[in-house]
C-alpha cells in the first residue's frame, strides 16, 4: 500500500507531464514542480561568513580600505586572479591579488604603475579619470584579447555633481590580464555602479548597472540591465528590478552581481537601507535575468555579521567560485560609506559560504510529505542533495532522520514495486568530508530509475528529520 493518498491528485492530473533535462538539478525556488505537500516548509539558506577578512589594506598605495568592486577570476594557471580597488583620496585604482587554493592570497609587485617613486606594487591600472566598478570578464571566445574590463569614470568635478561629458562606462581588454588597452570612448552612458556577468548568455555580454536618470525617473537606486554582442555596443539600459510595498521605505538596491547555475540566474542584490547607511547583500533568482523572484521572509543572504564588515557588504561580479564541496561568494566589507568621517574609513575582503546548489530546502521534522507534478523521466539514477540530520547544529554525519521516495503514475497511483512497502529510503548528508557525495536512490535489487526512462510518472518524497534540497535525473 502507498504511503500518499492517491485522491489527492484527482484535481491535477490532466496537467501534461512536464519534460526536464537529464543531469541538471531541480530547485525549489517556486512551486513549479510542486503538485502537493503537507507539514513542509520552504527554508532559505543564509551563506557563512568567514569571520576574518583575506585581503586587508595594509599597504600605503590601499589608503584605508580594500574594497571589491572587482572581480575573483578562477582557473587560470597561476590559481585565482583577484582584481579588486583601493580608495586613496578620493580614487579608485585596480589592483590584483593571487591564490593558489583561494584562501590565501598574496600581492604580487607587478612594476606596472607608479606610485610615489616606485613601481613595487600589485596596481594593474591607474585611470585618467576618476574611477568606479572595475568589473572584469574573461571571455574564451576571444583568444587575442581574453580578458574584457567594463568601469565608469567621470572627470572630477570642482563644483555641483552635473553629469558631465565624460561620465559613463568605458571599457579596457587585455592578453593576460595584467597589461591593459583602453577601448577609446564612451561604451555607455551609464552610472557608477555595474557588474559583468562571468559568462555570456545567448552568446551575449549583460551588464547591470544605473541609469544616469535613474533619481530624476525612479527617485531611487533600482537595478538597470543592459546586453552587448561585441562588447563594445550596448543596448538602451533598461529597469529589471526595484523596491516593493515588502521593502521598507528607505531601502534602495545598489548594485548586483548576477551569474547563471543551471537554467537559473542568481543575482546577489546590494540591499542598502539609505537611513542607517547599512548594506547587505540578498538573493534573488530569475529565470531570464530580467524578471525577478525575490524569496520571502525578506531576509540577508549575507548580512552585516563581524566588525570587519559591519555596515557595507558587496559581492564580486563573478558569483559563485567552487571548491570542493562548497561554493564561495567573495565580498567586500567596509565599517561606513557616504558622507562619514575618513577616520571611519576602513574596508577588507573575505568570503561566505555555501554548500553547492543548497540555496533553500524542502525541510520537515517529524513527517512531511511533497509530491511532484507528473514528470517525464529523462533516464538515469534518482540523485538528492540533501540532509538527514536532526538540525544544522547536528554533527555533519549524524543522521539520524530519513528521506522516502515512492514512484506513483500520473493519476497519483502507487506503482507496484516502487512504492509503499517496496519505497526507498535515503538516510545521509551529501556535503561532508570536503567534498559533495550525490545521494543515489536505489530500489530493492538494487533497481534505480533509469528502467523508467521515458515513463510519465510523480515522485513522493516522505521526510523526516530532513531537509531536500534539489533532485535531479543522473543520466
Amino acid at each position: 500500500m502507498s504511503l500518499v493518498d492517491s485522491n489527492t491528485f484527482k484535481t491535477n492530473n490532466s496537467q501534461d507531464p512536464v519534460k526536464i533535462p537529464a543531469n541538471t538539478p531541480q530547485f525549489f525556488f517556486d512551486d513549479s514542480l510542486i503538485a502537493h505537500h503537507e507539514k513542509l516548509t520552504r527554508r532559505w539558506m543564509q551563506a557563512k561568513i568567514f569571520p576574518k577578512p583575506l585581503v586587508e589594506p595594509d599597504k600605503p598605495w590601499e589608503g584605508c580600505f580594500t574594497c571589491l568592486f572587482g572581480t575573483v577570476v578562477p582557473g587560470s594557471n597561476e590559481g585565482y586572479r583577484m582584481y579588486y580597488s583601493n580608495y586613496v583620496n578620493g580614487f579608485q585604482n585596480v589592483l590584483l591579488a593571487t591564490s593558489q587554493d583561494g584562501f590565501r592570497w598574496e600581492k604580487p609587485e607587478l612594476g606596472l604603475i607608479e606610485w610615489k617613486g616606485s613601481k613595487q606594487n600589485n596596481i594593474v591600472l591607474a585611470p585618467d579619470l576618476k574611477m568606479d566598478s572595475p568589473s572584469i570578464i574573461f571571455d574564451p571566445d576571444d583568444p587575442e584579447y581574453p580578458y574584457k574590463m567594463i568601469t565608469f569614470q567621470r572627470s572630477i568635478l570642482v563644483a555641483g555633481r552635473g553629469p558631465g561629458e565624460d561620465r559613463g562606462l568605458y571599457g579596457y581588454r587585455s592578453r593576460d590580464g595584467i597589461n591593459w588597452d583602453k577601448y577609446p570612448g564612451i561604451l555607455l552612458k551609464a552610472g557608477d555602479r555595474t557588474n559583468i556577468m562571468p559568462t555570456k548568455p545567448g552568446g551575449k555580454f549583460v551588464i547591470y548597472t544605473r541609469g544616469l536618470g535613474m533619481m530624476e525617473s525612479e527617485g531611487r537606486r533600482v537595478i538597470y540591465r543592459s546586453e552587448s554582442e561585441d562588447f563594445l555596443n550596448w543596448s538602451e539600459p533598461q529597469v529589471v528590478l526595484k523596491p516593493d510595498l515588502a521593502d521598507e521605505p528607505d531601502v534602495e538596491f545598489y548594485g548586483m552581481s548576477v551569474f547563471e547555475r543551471f537554467g537559473w540566474y542568481f543575482g546577489l542584490l546590494e540591499y542598502w537601507h539609505s537611513a542607517t547607511d547599512l548594506m547587505e547583500i540578498h538573493l534573488v533568482l530569475s529565470r531570464d535575468g530580467k524578471k525577478w523572484i525575490r524569496p520571502m521572509p525578506r531576509a540577508p543572504f549575507i548580512a552585516a555579521a563581524y566588525d570587519w564588515n559591519r555596515k557595507w557588504n558587496s559581492c564580486a561580479s563573478n558569483g559563485a567560485v567552487f571548491i570542493n564541496e562548497q561554493m564561495v561568494f567573495y565580498f567586500g566589507g567596509r565599517w561606513v560609506s557616504h558622507n562619514w568621517d575618513s577616520a571611519h574609513q576602513y574596508g577588507a575582503v573575505g568570503f561566505a559560504s555555501l554548500p553547492f546548489d543548497r540555496f533553500c530546502a524542502l525541510e520537515a521534522t517529524t513527517g512531511g510529505l511533497m509530491a511532484t507534478v507528473p514528470i517525464v523521466w529523462p533516464g538515469g539514477d534518482l540523485i538528492l542533495n540533501a540532509d538527514t540530520r536532526e538540525s544544522f547544529e547536528s554533527h555533519p554525519s549524524y543522521c539520524n532522520g530519513e528521506i522516502g521516495v515512492e514512484i506513483l503514475d500520473p493519476d497519483g497511483q502507487p506503482l507496484p514495486g516502487w512504492s509503499g512497502e517496496n519505497r526507498a529510503v535515503f538516510q545521509g548528508n551529501t556535503h561532508r568530508r570536503n567534498k559533495y557525495n550525490p545521494g543515489i536512490i536505489r530500489w530493492a535489487g538494487d533497481k534505480g530509475l533509469d528502467e523508467l526512462k521515458g515513463r510519465a510518472i510523480r515522485l513522493c518524497f516522505h521526510l523526516r528529520h530532513a531537509r531536500m534540497f534539489t533532485f535531479e535525473a543522473g543520466a
